[in-house]
Parts: C-alpha cells; sequence; structure tokens
C-alpha cells in the first residue's frame, strides 16, 4: 500500500494521472523535530557510580564528582539534572578545555526514613553530545528500629477498643527516653531510660483528637529522627459490637 497516498498522491504531480486530488486528502502533521548526536561524547564521570556509604538520616552529604571533557574542543556543561529532588548538583558553567575535568558539588539528603537503600542519578546535558549519567548509591542507618510503622485504627461504633503497642529499639544498645507522641495519642510513658521501650496507642485519644492518620514518636537518642507511625482508618463499622 503506497504510504499516505505517496504523501497526498505526491501532490499534484500525480493528481492527474491518479485521478486524486489533493485537495481531498488530509493535512499532513508537522514533522518532530528529534535531536540527533553529532558527536560520540562530550563528557564522562570519572567515577559513573559514587558510594556515599551509610548516612545518618536527616544529615545532609556534600561530595565531589568529577566530569572530563573528552571532546576535542572546550565545551560548556549547559545543565545537570537529577532523578530526586533531594540530589542538587553545583557546577561551574566556564568552558572547559579537551582532556581537562571540572568538579560537581553535590549535596544530598537521605531523608528521615530509617534503613532505607539510596539509589540516585545525576545527569548530564551538554551539547548535541549524548547525556552521561553518574549514579549515586548508598543507605541510611538505623538508630531507633521500631515497628509496627503502620497500625489499623479501631471502627466508629466499636466499643471494646483494642491493644495496640509500638516497640522501639535502639540499635547501638544505648538508653533512651520517649520524648513526645505528636498528637498525643499514647497511654503515659515511663520515663525511664531504656534500650527498649513501648508506646500503646490510646484509641480514645485519638478518638479526640480528631484521627489523625499519623502520628510522630520523638526521643532523645542523639542521632535518631522522628518516628512515623500510619494509622489505617477501618472501613466498615462493626455491628452489633
Amino acid at each position: 500500500m503506497l504510504s499516505r497516498f505517496r504523501t497526498i498522491c505526491l501532490l499534484s504531480v500525480l493528481s492527474a494521472v491518479s485521478g486524486c486530488d489533493p485537495a481531498d486528502a488530509p493535512t499532513p502533521a508537522p514533522p518532530i523535530a528529534a535531536v540527533i548526536p553529532t558527536e560520540p561524547g562530550t563528557f564522562v564521570f570519572e567515577t559513573p557510580v559514587f558510594s556515599v556509604g551509610e548516612m545518618m538520616p536527616g544529615v545532609l552529604r556534600i561530595f565531589t564528582a568529577k566530569a572530563k571533557n573528552i571532546s576535542s574542543v572546550p565545551q560548556e556543561i549547559e545543565n545537570i539534572i537529577s532523578d530526586c529532588s533531594c540530589t542538587v548538583p553545583v557546577w561551574s558553567y566556564d568552558p572547559i578545555d579537551p582532556g581537562a575535568t571540572t568538579d560537581i558539588e553535590i549535596t544530598l539528603d537521605p531523608g528521615l526514613k530509617q534503613g532505607v537503600v539510596i539509589s540516585k542519578r545525576i545527569t548530564i546535558l551538554g551539547g548535541t553530545a549524548p547525556p552521561v549519567s553518574m549514579k549515586i548509591e548508598g543507605s541510611v542507618a538505623t538508630i531507633v528500629k521500631y515497628g509496627p510503622d503502620s497500625i489499623d485504627s479501631p471502627a466508629d461504633g466499636q466499643m471494646q477498643l483494642p491493644v495496640t503497642e509500638i516497640v522501639l529499639e535502639s540499635v547501638d544498645g544505648l538508653a533512651f527516653q520517649i520524648t513526645s507522641v505528636t498528637p498525643a495519642v499514647a497511654l503515659a510513658i515511663d520515663p525511664t531510660p531504656a534500650a527498649r521501650k513501648i508506646i500503646q496507642v490510646d484509641w480514645g485519644k485519638w478518638r479526640s483528637s480528631e484521627k489523625p492518620a499519623k502520628f510522630e514518636i520523638s526521643t532523645d537518642h542523639p542521632n535518631a529522627p522522628p518516628m512515623t507511625v500510619t494509622i489505617r482508618k477501618a472501613i466498615q463499622e462493626p455491628k452489633g459490637i
């Protein structure tokens, strides 16, 4: 089959032969612009995979990566993009000579969630060469492990409230105190410092606190971040209770 009537019946050249009227044919869509690399590469990272090791929760890490101009002419880094707002690169717009390197300062925010794996990526865009990326790997330390981190609430009509406990334990064995539970949805907490603590949820307080969807636990452990427990609200109310 002729593709798209051979570009609208080859306009008026074939209209007399084939009987196809160009005016009756649909208007072709404008061509889609495509960026075609004109050289095999402009920059390379000296370290394609950068390891930041184990990071403390909520503590920023600033480090430097190096990019090299592998082309035959001076080049500028037009832009560096990251796949996460927690990874912020800063670089110079000055031209980089062939064979020379430039420093890229990267600030990484690991967030407050403990025990997670870090996997981020930054990508250099420059000229008409293909983009080049560097992977950033690491992990966030667990200081005080706790669980469960999500719990089910009782239904609105439920009279006999369940006993729900959150257990916290310091990984390094350091004794700590629970300094706050926000909003105040916990029963009285033993103030004695210990390496293992238990919080019992007061569902009556939870109901009177407009049923928050989560609460935050803070401790006086010097390295532990605030910990969040999610509350999943009951979908159906039990009958006859």
